[in-house]
């Protein structure tokens, strides 16, 4: 009885319904939306990461080096001399040793000059490799070229064709033309498509690194690399390579993961300055709830006191207003939730697409969820005064 006089009233005054509802699932999508995304973008940013053990680059930032070469965001920066690759790949504590060059790019996509090894990369000894070919073969001379999943649904291009590249990161269209004209002679033909990774060198071409010093037109004597990716047989043969090359002078060791947490570290800063703002959100949510309650509850006086008149109790008066406060209150939640978890996901979706590599979809987690869930007990609190007050009401006021 008690439930169907509430959704009766909740009908009568359907607007003044909705525009609660509305408020509170507005409150509710703003204080999960931010969070979300980031969180997304935790979890993106270190899968794609945890396929590298250890970045070697030139000395600098070591956030720019796993930027630049992990990520493909940034520019190098600067190149490595030869030597440093060639020290590194006969050192018998390696197991994999891959050589990157950057400088190029097809269409805005960057050509990543490399070797063979780069195919040999897996997350876990025993999975199978990280980059899968799903068509065709790796490269084997100068000049052909394995092409990422986003590259090669963006560029068109196909096992078979060929194409010439431009200087830098970003391909403008003169840019391109000059590329054609003076950049090389020889183009690269494609041999080989990858399986997508949800990972940033899905955006890249991979390409011979001795393709990259021929372009460059670099000789034996002036050959460079723009960082070096290493994996060692143990993992301590790991942490004492990156301790000889950072007491060097030309190069840094860098753990992709330990740059990770430290810009995690960042970012949980500013999630907990938008936690601060979320909660000012809801608590102003809550007011419009403590507003909408009170208003309500003088329009509902007159209703109230026939129900008094027809017999029923304080405490079914009470338990109406109270119960017709909190089943608003929750549907709004429930409603800003799936609203807030749908924008993040579409956040997160567009997010990736400009960072170029795949964030996971939002996860509701339990704390984000207690969060919201605040404005239960505050909508509860805000309807009490209402509820009291509507509950001594005399029927005789309105005879």
């Amino acid at each position: 009885m008690t439930l169907w006089i509430v959704l009766r009233n909740l009908r009568v005054r359907a607007l003044a319904t909705l525009l609660t509802l509305l408020g509170v699932a507005l409150a509710t999508a703003t204080a999960l939306v931010v969070p979300l995304v980031l969180r997304s973008l935790e979890r993106g940013a270190a899968d794609a990461a945890q396929v590298f053990d250890l970045l070697i680059s030139a000395k600098g930032s070591p956030t720019q080096a796993v930027l630049s070469s992990l990520y493909l965001l940034q520019p190098p920066i600067a190149n490595l001399p030869y030597a440093t690759y060639a020290d590194l790949e006969r050192d018998p504590r390696a197991r994999l040793v891959i050589p990157l060059g950057f400088g190029d790019n097809y269409q805005g996509f960057p050509l990543l000059g490399t070797n063979t090894q780069v195919f040999e990369l897996r997350l876990k000894p025993t999975l199978p490799p990280y980059f899968r070919l799903r068509q065709g073969r790796p490269f084997r001379s100068t000049y052909e070229a394995v092409l990422g999943a986003r590259a090669a649904q963006a560029t068109g291009l196909k096992v078979g064709d060929q194409f010439l590249s431009a200087h830098g990161f970003f391909a403008t269209q003169q840019e391109a033309a000059e590329a054609r004209e003076h950049h090389q002679e020889e183009k690269y033909r494609v041999v080989g498509l990858l399986e997508p990774t949800g990972g940033p060198w899905d955006r890249a071409l991979l390409v011979p690194i001795q393709a990259y010093w021929e372009v460059h037109e670099e000789g034996a004597a002036q050959r460079q690399v723009t960082a070096v990716l290493f994996t060692g047989k143990r993992l301590s043969d790991v942490y004492q390579v990156a301790q000889e090359v950072n007491r060097g002078t030309q190069a840094q060791a860098v753990f992709p993961g330990q740059v990770f947490a430290q810009t995690k570290d960042v970012l949980l800063q500013g999630q907990s300055a938008y936690g601060a703002l979320s909660l000012l959100v809801l608590f102003l949510a809550a007011l419009l709830i403590w507003q909408g309650v009170y208003a309500q509850g003088l329009e509902r006086r007159r209703r109230t006191a026939l129900l008094r008149a027809l017999g029923a109790g304080r405490g079914v008066v009470f338990g109406v207003v109270l119960l017709e406060t909190l089943l608003e209150v929750a549907i709004g939640v429930l409603l800003g939730i799936l609203l807030g978890w749908g924008l993040a996901a579409l956040g997160s979706g567009l997010l990736g697409e400009r960072l170029g590599f795949f964030l996971p979809p939002p996860l509701l987690e339990v704390g984000l969820i207690g969060r919201v869930l605040l404005l239960l007990p505050l909508g509860v609190l805000a309807a009490l005064p209402p509820a009291i007050q509507a509950a001594r009401e005399s029927p005789l006021e309105y005879v």
